[in-house]
């Protein structure tokens, strides 16, 4: 009987955990970049080059490639992208970025087509599009390349 009572606290517990997991799940691949992005973007909107840089992996083969060519290594891209933040008294306008697809490349890389928009303070607003190479960092989806046009 002893064993009996075991057995059923164990099987128990094996059930409530199962329960518990199934109420928590894990977000996907695509949930996780989303998020990234959108808190970059609400970075670029509020003048943070700080927070913003946090979606790229900081890595030295980090790579940013625009029509004004390709600039390798996260400090090479902070730097590039601080001449934009620190112009005085310049907005950046507002950034929103649309994820138009997610294609995982296995557990570690996941492949991203997406759209900016650009919405100036004064002026039209810009908009591109990008491809971006994700890697998984720990628990963190980072950009490893970012292709925008």
């Amino acid at each position: 009987m002893k064993t009996m009572s075991v057995l059923f606290c164990a099987l128990s517990a094996v059930v409530a955990t199962a329960a518990v997991s199934a109420e928590t799940p894990a977000v996907s691949t695509a949930q996780a970049i989303k998020q990234t992005l959108d808190a970059s973007a609400a970075a670029w909107s509020a003048g943070d080059l700080k927070t913003f840089m946090e979606c790229y992996e900081r890595a030295p083969g980090t790579r940013y490639v625009s029509a004004g060519g390709v600039v390798e290594g996260y400090e090479a891209i902070e730097s590039m992208y601080a001449s934009r933040f620190q112009k005085p008294g310049a907005s950046l306008g507002k950034l929103t970025l649309e994820l138009i697809d997610v294609k995982p490349l296995g557990t570690q890389y996941a492949f991203v087509i997406g759209r900016y928009h650009l919405k100036p303070d004064t002026g039209a607003e810009v908009s591109g599009l990008t491809t971006l190479l994700f890697h998984k960092v720990g628990s963190r989806w980072l950009i490893s390349s970012d292709h925008s046009s």
